[in-house]
């Protein structure tokens, strides 16, 4: 860790739920949505996805797909896909698919309109427990003023969710070990205890969350162990626009420090 990282000042902030875009002005934020999208992301990249175009319902979602020549139209609702999905919404399903090249419209009940919620903050990237310590590390490379961590949370984004929480206080956990100057806001010191209160363990976490207890039933339970092992995967996954304007994901090379 390079001395002129750690000596930047930094608050850290951790929104349970997505909050009005106006609160993620002028920040560079990490959106998280553990289970599903934002770990989905780091399969699709993981496996050599070229873009994913992140979306709020499906009627857009398929119009979007068929103005994509050769694109997929991935996602849930109520966590299984629609008819006019091509695929569902777990990890391990493309992680075990040969996705190279891809692009892909995603949809999802929470993961998707957070993204697209907090396109106008300086920075967005897509985190979960996977790309951990390569998002951080990307941030703190260009130097912020303001972390924002913003968890996509239940029922479209009107509840606070356990693991998302949890993972919140897992970033806000790293972010105060490389970065010991850094100032936790209400929300991070909060998310903070709810990680230490789980002993650091995912899976701890993972057993409490109701919105697991749903994917348990439908037989997602490799899903929770893919989403858990933190660190696995290099990849930055950052958000912008297109050529016409829409919200795109895209790997991105990590800045060196």
């Amino acid at each position: 860790m390079s001395n002129t990282r750690s000596a930047n000042h930094i608050e850290v902030e951790v929104f349970f739920q997505p909050p009005p875009a106006s609160a993620l002005a002028g920040a560079s934020v990490i959106v998280l949505d553990i289970f599903r999208a934002t770990t989905v992301h780091a399969a699709l990249f993981s496996g050599g996805a070229c873009a994913v175009y992140p979306v709020e319902d499906f009627s857009r979602g398929a119009a979007l797909r068929d103005s994509l020549p050769g694109s997929r139209l991935i996602g849930e609702v109520g966590a299984l896909p629609p008819p006019e999905a091509d695929f569902g919404n777990s990890p391990t399903q493309f992680e075990s698919m040969d996705v190279s090249g891809w692009t892909v419209v995603h949809v999802t009940s929470n993961g998707t309109g957070a993204l697209v919620g907090a396109l106008d903050a300086d920075v967005v990237l897509s985190g979960c427990l996977r790309n951990m310590s390569a998002a951080i590390d990307h941030l703190l490379g260009s130097r912020p003023a303001r972390v924002v961590i913003v968890c996509s949370g239940d029922h479209g984004g009107t509840a606070p969710s356990v693991e998302d929480s949890f993972a919140a206080g897992a970033y806000a956990a790293r972010l105060r070990g490389v970065a010991p100057n850094a100032t936790l806001r209400g929300g991070a010191r909060l998310a903070l205890k709810i990680y230490h209160s789980y002993a650091r363990s995912p899976s701890r976490a993972f057993a409490d969350s109701p919105h697991g207890d749903r994917l348990r039933d439908l037989g997602f339970q490799a899903d929770f162990t893919y989403a858990g092992n933190v660190d696995a995967d290099p990849n930055v996954i950052s958000l912008g626009v297109d050529e016409s304007g829409r919200p795109v994901l895209k790997r991105i090379p990590a800045l060196l420090h």
